[in-house]
């Protein structure tokens, strides 16, 4: 399959859940508790004519980027075929909504109970920013805004997962390491 930013997106999302596992919780209201998930679950908003769907990618951080590509393109399909199991659309950690596709720079999506936040994803635009020595050199430059549910998660933890999002996806080397 095709690697597409969405998939880019999830296995940099799924290396920065692991080194901020607040984001990657879930909040128990019956039992008034925050569970940590062990795996990162990524739910990928997928738009049908009768609305969204959100299939997930089961550990997410246990799978290379070309597996991860092919997996996104299967549910893909299958979502638009209306072929998905029950147990492809359960589970979830943290949810990536991409709009780029559409021509959308930015918009805030609403987190899906009982995770604990999700990723916006603008489209990508080619911008004029100043490289190391104050020169103006154009860059491709994507939107990306985080809803997080301030009962579990505090702007610190949102800005700190942020950070290491943008570093995995400016230096994907960072991954590695």
């Amino acid at each position: 399959a095709r690697v597409s930013v969405t998939a880019v997106l999830v296995q940099a999302c799924a290396w920065a859940l692991a080194r901020n596992p607040r984001i990657n919780s879930q909040l128990d209201v019956a039992a008034e508790q925050i569970k940590l998930m062990r795996e990162a679950n990524i739910g990928v908003a997928i738009a049908l004519e009768d609305g969204l769907i959100v299939p997930v990618i089961a550990n997410a951080g246990g799978k290379g980027l070309r597996a991860l590509a092919t997996e996104l393109a299967d549910l893909n399909a299958r979502a638009k075929t209306n072929k998905l199991k029950p147990q492809e659309l359960s589970g979830g950690t943290f949810t990536i909504s991409n709009l780029g596709m559409y021509g959308i720079d930015r918009f805030t999506a609403i987190i899906n109970p009982p995770e604990s936040a999700i990723l916006a994803v603008g489209r990508t635009n080619t911008v004029f920013v100043p490289d190391g020595e104050g020169r103006p050199v154009a860059r491709p430059v994507m939107t990306l805004r985080l809803s997080a549910d301030h009962r579990v998660i505090d702007g610190a933890v949102a800005a700190r997962f942020m950070k290491d999002l943008r570093e995995a996806l400016e230096r994907p080397e960072s991954m590695l390491i």
